[in-house]
């Protein structure tokens, strides 16, 4: 492994390249709409229909949350979080000028409660805080706030007679994935980008085909996700489901994330009454349908959240893969004129900014993004890490 400097001084200017992306998921929509809007001509191939997307950005649920997830993944995962929560925001400000469709961006934080009961859980949470605080001050400084019941209540009256203590991320934030990869799809094409869909690129001696056709390009990115399994070492899938519930009588504003020794629960809410319920890891590449023991876990622990949530009725209940390397960090690998971006595991729509931005300061295409490494976050600067970017 190994981080590869910026050279600004050689960025690629991207006016008429020829660029070809494998994997129309949120990486490969994200790299489509830059490199056109910069002036390439990008065609995008993907496996799946167009009316039946399988990527794994379409079943997430698309929380920035890298303080949530601060005890269960690496620091430089947490790092290029950190960078994502400031991206966004600039990203889909540039969206909505090149496309019609809104994409809704909540930043309300996230809330982390536990039952009495299970305290143990609550206690270990904060000592981990409390050691990732002493770590990195600047950074943690006001974006972790303990509550009490009284500051639960304020925040989500509904789940204020079920919980006595909790935590809340004041800076994560959500998006609503389906509009983005709609409105990344809009906007790459306004500026001439093709997608080809149920056409999946097979790569024979780094040479790439479609349907036996040779593809010739100046630039290659690969976002396969699990598509890119027999090519990246040591890649896999990790099987996840989820649930999607109505209960307009329930209103919690807040992604909330339940403690709990056994069920490891997020709640989303998804607006208008609807909630987004998941979801669990299993080792396994199974995409069949969620299983009826992981329904109940999940609708067991949707109980213990809230239990209002009883009488919420069922919408949908979807199952996916997510491509995770080994070391479960993201990898990004050049390989000639090839890209291979893979591994976000479940962390896509934490990382995939500071992804492209690295793409930009880091292995210098001009995407139109690039931001100082020196980052703002609730008005402190700190330093984000690079990558974890690995060269065949």
């Amino acid at each position: 492994m190994m981080s590869l400097s910026a050279d600004s001084s050689c960025r690629k200017s991207m006016q008429g390249r020829k660029v070809i992306i494998a994997g129309a998921g949120l990486m490969g929509r994200l790299i489509a709409w830059r490199c056109a809007r910069m002036g390439a001509q990008v065609r995008v191939f993907d496996s799946a229909s167009e009316a039946q997307p399988t990527s794994a950005a379409h079943t997430a649920a698309a929380m920035i949350a890298p303080f949530s997830e601060r005890p269960l993944c690496d620091s430089q995962v947490f790092n290029l979080g950190c960078q994502s929560l400031n991206l966004w925001p600039e990203l889909l400000e540039l969206l909505s000028q090149d496309s019609a469709i809104a994409v809704r961006y909540l930043q309300a934080g996230s809330l982390l409660v536990s039952h009495p009961a299970d305290s143990a859980e609550s206690e270990q949470f904060a000592a981990q805080l409390d050691h990732h605080q002493r770590q990195q001050p600047q950074i943690y400084k006001d974006a972790v706030r303990h509550l009490n019941k009284a500051d639960i209540e304020t925040l989500e009256p509904h789940l204020a007679n079920h919980f006595q203590t909790g935590f809340w991320m004041q800076y994560e934030a959500q998006v609503d994935n389906r509009a983005l990869l709609r409105a990344l799809r809009e906007a790459a094409e306004h500026y001439g980008a093709r997608f080809v869909f149920e056409n999946p690129i097979h790569v024979s001696d780094n040479s790439w085909f479609c349907q036996d056709e040779l593809l010739f390009a100046d630039d290659y990115f690969d976002c396969r996700g699990i598509g890119a399994k027999k090519d990246v070492e040591g890649l896999r899938g990790v099987r996840g489901e989820t649930i999607w519930v109505t209960c307009p009588e329930v209103d919690i504003s807040r992604p909330v994330r339940l403690l709990h020794p056994q069920y490891h629960l997020y709640l989303v809410p998804r607006g208008n009454g609807v909630y987004q319920l998941g979801a669990t890891e299993i080792e396994s590449e199974d995409r069949s349908a969620v299983s009826v023991r992981s329904a109940m876990e999940m609708f067991s622990a949707l109980w213990c959240l809230a239990p209002a949530l009883a009488e919420a009725r069922i919408i949908a209940l979807e199952s996916n893969l997510r491509p995770a390397c080994l070391d479960h960090k993201p990898l990004i690998q050049k390989d000639g004129k090839v890209i291979r971006i893979n591994g976000l595991f479940r962390h896509g729509y934490l990382l995939a900014p500071a992804l492209l931005n690295i793409l930009e300061t880091e292995f210098n295409f001009e995407l139109g993004v690039a931001q100082s490494k020196s980052l703002l976050l609730g008005g402190h600067s700190y330093f984000a890490e690079a990558a974890v970017c690995r060269t065949c």
